[in-house]
């Protein structure tokens, strides 16, 4: 080949190669609107849905979830089970943080070991409870030592853990670092308007090709659904979170939006703060309280079909489901006759508390489990509150003096197993349960640290059955399908865990 014809061809797979790298770079606006932001954006203080939709787009995490849900490298390019107490991973090499700082071994430690300090007092030391150190193996290398064999960790990692800056998180003020974050992620966050817009700009350097897709993301918080429809249908909103089977016409008739819709693993469900004086103290009576609900009514009259049944927490695809559980039938003469042996011939009274814009049809699906439970005797007092007085509420229930209530809820099954459900909801000490239970965390302990896949499956299985024939600690709902909209012209795809990452939302070519 002449060096002529040599060069020109050089040329023309430059040419390409620019040519795709510009197509990969992020362009344009896009506007969201959600129902819900996080009340911080210190990554290792909450916990939470909100965190789950927005820290993704400023930190990364060791370790992630692909669309279709497998576990994959993020910031740890592989890692192993180097000894039964110890995960070693392998780093990425040349990243920066936003701020100038280098991602490395030393900033795993001290993220992680940040959120397990004692003065942390954060909501996420559940998912942490077994970490004992991190190890700087060397500069690219990190081992995470546990208390206790650990087989969870590497799933806890791929939603918390956010990785962080070791300076500019030790030097700055508190307050600061709830306002100002940095991270190693695909954006950085430009404005925040608490309870109201983020602003998101691209990372200009960001490691991860083709990511973010958008160079600024505008997010407005809008709970009522309507409001957010509308804001679709208008055009003054690109894509939208949570819409209600009742609105999704809205969306399909017009020419330009439309909606996406799938299952999703967020179960909804009813928690009590099971503890002395409760009138649910008896498993019985939580137990009439399950046969109490027509499920399939609500997920036919509510949900309009956009719902499955669940038997304890999980669906199918997550590591640990019992398939052989069936979920309880409606039954309100089983449940009075479980009330009246429980000692409740007469039914009780109870208040529910069910936070606003949280879930979507949550008002209404709570009302609905609330006549249902006063058909059988349980007189229900519903009161709906603002997330964050909620939050406080719930923070108050063990103490002493506080009456015990019950709650609905909803929990998404981010890590897609078993555990990753009961540590935030079943746990003695979970974040939001109500429940506890020594015998029941024995099992949990067990389950998690056994390092034989089979074995583990099994054990998770039992816990399962455990829950739903004899302890019973909450009422088991459903399962809602995320049901989200967008403009046509959007380039997005629905998530298995029910995410919608705004960094992966652009316009369409």
């Amino acid at each position: 080949m002449k060096k002529s014809s040599f060069f020109l061809l050089l040329l023309a797979v430059f040419f390409v190669w620019t040519a795709g790298s510009v197509a990969a770079a992020p362009t344009g606006k896009v506007t969201a609107a959600f129902t819900g932001q996080p009340s911080t954006f210190d990554p290792h203080k909450i916990t939470g849905l909100p965190i789950a939709f927005q820290y993704p787009n400023v930190f990364d995490t060791l370790l992630f979830r692909s669309p279709e849900g497998k576990l994959i490298p993020h910031l740890a390019e592989s890692w192993k089970l180097a000894s039964p107490t110890v995960w070693e991973f392998k780093l990425r090499k040349g990243v920066k943080f936003t701020n100038g700082e280098t991602m490395d071994a030393h900033a795993v430690k001290f993220s992680i070991e940040r959120i397990i300090a004692p003065g942390m007092k954060t909501r996420q030391i559940s998912y942490f409870r077994s970490v004992a150190r991190v190890e700087v193996v060397d500069k690219y290398t990190a081992r995470i030592h546990t208390k206790k064999p650990d087989m969870m960790l590497p799933n806890i990692l791929s939603g918390y853990g956010q990785i962080v800056p070791p300076k500019y998180y030790t030097k700055t003020d508190p307050k600061i670092l709830a306002r100002k974050p940095v991270g190693s992620g695909p954006f950085r966050l430009a404005k925040w308007v608490k309870n109201q817009e983020i602003v998101y700009e691209a990372n200009p350097n960001y490691w991860k090709p083709g990511a973010p897709k958008a160079k600024t993301v505008v997010l407005k918080l809008i709970t009522e659904a309507t409001t957010r429809v509308a804001a679709l249908v208008s055009g003054s909103v690109d894509i939208i979170d949570n819409v209600p089977p009742q609105l999704a016409n809205l969306v399909k008739s017009n020419p330009k939006t439309e909606i996406m819709s799938g299952p999703s693993p967020r179960a909804h469900l009813v928690m009590m703060t099971i503890k002395k004086g409760s009138p649910w103290a008896n498993p019985k009576v939580r137990m009439a309280m399950n046969y109490a609900v027509d499920k399939d009514s609500i997920i036919k009259n509510i949900f309009q079909g956009n719902a499955e049944k669940i038997n304890v927490l999980q669906g199918p695809g997550s590591f640990g489901q019992n398939p052989n559980l069936k979920p309880y039938p409606y039954n309100p003469a089983k449940a009075k006759k479980l009330l009246a042996e429980a000692g409740f011939p007469n039914g009780f009274q109870a208040d529910m508390f069910v936070p606003h814009g949280r879930y979507l049809m949550g008002h209404q699906a709570a009302e609905a489990v609330a006549s249902y439970l006063d058909a059988v005797g349980i007189k229900v007092k519903m009161l709906s509150m603002e997330w964050g007085a909620f939050v406080r509420k719930s923070r108050a229930r063990w103490k002493p003096g506080t009456k015990p209530y019950m709650w609905y809820s909803a929990r998404m099954d981010l890590q897609l197993h078993a555990d990753g459900m009961y540590a935030g909801f079943i746990h003695g000490k979970a974040t939001w349960g109500g429940f506890r239970d020594a015998g029941v965390d024995k099992l949990l302990g067990e389950a998690r640290g056994e390092p034989n896949e089979m074995k583990r499956v099994k054990l998770y299985h039992n816990i399962n059955r455990v829950l739903h024939d004899e302890k019973v600690p909450l009422i088991f709902l459903y399962r809602v399908n995320q049901i989200h909209a967008k403009k046509k012209n959007i380039d997005w795809k629905l998530r298995t865990n029910g995410l919608v990452l705004l960094h992966e939302v652009g316009r369409k070519k």
